[in-house]
């Protein structure tokens, strides 16, 4: 007997087509995948929103944030006025309770760090009648200046791929993605603290625990071979100072001991000193540690590894935002390139 062609199957297929459309039709901010329009009410006639989403629970607060870019030069290209949803679409970086952003409180996630892309807020549009809602999925990669060349190349150092994409990227980050007044005043002031008159330092980003073992990413580098180049590049391009961004402890311990103690500047971040298994945002939940500080520390790591004077680290999204917040400013980099994780 085909079963499609009962009488309870074809009751089933309506009932099942009358809840989706209820849901499409009076949940604000429904789950349906692809890219769809909603009203909202009467206000901003003259006006679309495009509201960036994303499957939850997201993923790193940096790719989180090329998410966001990703969509934002989407929705610009479409004359969209974007508007990043990480209330009702919440992320590993969602607390409970608003966080305070130095004009006001949030429990919009993205609020937390950085300014409304476009002036607007979700607030705002409560009652817009033109509301696009993104693809949940679709991470819009294509739309986002590259500046390091695709994995597939041949391993070794890549340099930076041009002084225009990286220029380009810094002029979207700058424009749409501004860090709130809270997240200023505390990167300044961490900077002021860690660095002070410090000049000529040689940035190292050491990412370990979870992306050793993540899937279809970039092949980290091991404590040892981050050193190994770090070690040559420090004596050979004379650097005087190493700025260590890591969330391990064990590498912070490793370069301590290689280095001179007063030439190694490492942030007071929260780190990670026995690593099992599982995601850093899950580990800090079990913790019970403040994501919203904890993504704070990683932001200001990486804002201060963009200024530094030189760069060595892997193909990570922390790696996309400094070299591209830099800006053509590193007078010496090198990404590692160890093929793909499979």
């Amino acid at each position: 007997m085909n079963v499609k062609k009962t009488l309870l199957w074809k009751i089933c297929r309506k009932v099942y087509a009358a809840c989706k459309f209820f849901v499409f039709m009076f949940t604000r901010y429904d789950r349906i995948e692809k890219e769809h329009i909603k009203r909202f009410g009467k206000d901003f006639p003259d006006k679309t929103f495009y509201v960036i989403r994303r499957v939850e629970p997201g993923a790193g607060l940096l790719s989180n944030f090329h998410w966001v870019l990703g969509h934002t030069i989407y929705a610009i290209s479409k004359g969209y006025i974007p508007i990043v949803n990480m209330e009702n679409y919440k992320t590993y970086y969602k607390e409970n309770s608003l966080i305070e952003t130095g004009s006001g409180k949030t429990l919009n996630a993205w609020e937390y760090y950085f300014e409304p892309l476009d002036g607007y807020s979700l607030a705002d549009i409560k009652k817009a009648k033109n509301v696009v809602l993104s693809e949940l999925s679709n991470p819009r990669i294509d739309e986002l200046p590259c500046v390091f060349p695709s994995s597939s190349l041949e391993a070794g150092n890549e340099n930076v791929v041009s002084v225009d994409t990286i220029s380009r990227y810094y002029e979207l980050v700058s424009q749409y993605c501004k860090f709130n007044a809270k997240t200023t005043s505390h990167i300044e002031s961490q900077k002021k603290s860690f660095f002070g008159n410090k000049e000529n330092i040689l940035g190292v980003l050491h990412r370990g625990t979870d992306y050793k073992a993540a899937k279809d990413h970039d092949t980290p580098p091991t404590i040892e071979q981050t050193l190994q180049k770090a070690r040559q590049v420090f004596q050979e391009e004379r650097f005087s100072y190493i700025f260590l961004c890591t969330e391990e402890q064990e590498a912070v311990d490793e370069f301590c001991k290689a280095f001179e103690r007063e030439k190694v500047i490492i942030s007071d971040a929260q780190r990670i000193k026995e690593y099992d298994s599982g995601m850093v945002p899950d580990i800090i939940h079990q913790n019970s540690l403040s994501v919203y500080k904890t993504g704070l520390d990683y932001l200001t790591d990486m804002y201060l590894l963009s200024q530094c004077g030189g760069i060595i680290t892997p193909r990570v999204n922390g790696a996309i935002f400094a070299i591209g917040y830099n800006n053509n400013k590193y007078r010496y980099s090198y990404v590692f390139n160890l093929g793909v994780n499979r």
